[in-house]
């Protein structure tokens, strides 16, 4: 059985965020799969999804709502699953085979995607990474100790993870793809020319803005002072992949 596991907290994401992870999840992967919603906002989810509590963490306000909710998956017990997960953030998109995530063999037991933005440090982002539940306790221990001292350490959850988790490994270069680093072409060519596809790729990231959703329809939410550059057309292979 390959285990997926997605996180939704609140309402920043719909429903359909994560019915649309299912049904790419369901294109791309071979039988038998079980996607695992962390949630406290089930309404709407397909029932196809197995819905799990959001787990609740005791952190200072300005730390509930971010990436920082992830580390409560290095809890010992997480509601009442085992076993080895994929986590797939909502805002990415599946344009390929998923099954060799479940079947590379790393230097690591925790495998993550590489951060493209900080090749020069060796940070893993959380967008997509695989983990054994209540294999590294240690990484929440931390965190609650002293949630506020590291965040004041460290400027995400993914820069303290990488830190905390010495032996982690990356996916083969290739395999995953940073909308922002690789598809989007610099300002003007995004204005009218469709970001670049890469035939190869598994999965393609979203980090913040724009979303799929917003590359889908050629919205891209920002300020009004920053949309003459912050544009991109319709994107053809994102409507295709992101459904």
């Amino acid at each position: 059985m390959k285990q997926f596991i997605c996180m939704k907290w609140g309402t920043y994401y719909s429903a359909e965020y994560v019915n649309r992870l299912y049904n790419m999840i369901a294109r791309h992967t071979t039988p038998p799969f079980q996607l695992y919603c962390l949630t406290n906002e089930p309404e709407g989810i397909n029932p196809a999804v197995a819905i799990r509590p959001c787990p609740v963490l005791e952190l200072p306000p300005r730390m509930r709502n971010g990436g920082w909710r992830k580390v409560s998956l290095w809890a010992p017990q997480v509601a009442d699953l085992a076993g080895t997960f994929l986590f797939l953030d909502l805002d990415l998109m599946i344009t390929g085979p998923m099954d060799d995530f479940f079947t590379y063999q790393g230097q690591s037991d925790y495998l993550v995607m590489r951060n493209y933005t900080t090749l020069r440090r060796r940070i893993g982002n959380t967008s997509v990474f695989r983990f054994t539940v209540g294999s590294h306790p240690d990484v929440l221990e931390r965190l609650l100790a002293n949630p506020q001292a590291m965040r004041d350490t460290y400027s995400n959850s993914q820069t303290f993870v990488s830190n905390t988790i010495k032996s982690m490994d990356f996916w083969p270069d290739g395999w995953i793809r940073q909308f922002k680093v690789h598809c989007l072409h610099p300002w003007p060519l995004r204005l009218f020319t469709q970001p670049r596809e890469f035939k190869d790729a598994k999965i393609v990231v979203c980090t913040g803005h724009p979303t799929p959703e917003e590359l889908a329809q050629g919205e891209w939410r920002a300020p009004w002072y920053k949309k003459f550059y912050k544009r991109t057309p319709p994107v053809k292979w994102v409507q295709d992949a992101w459904r």
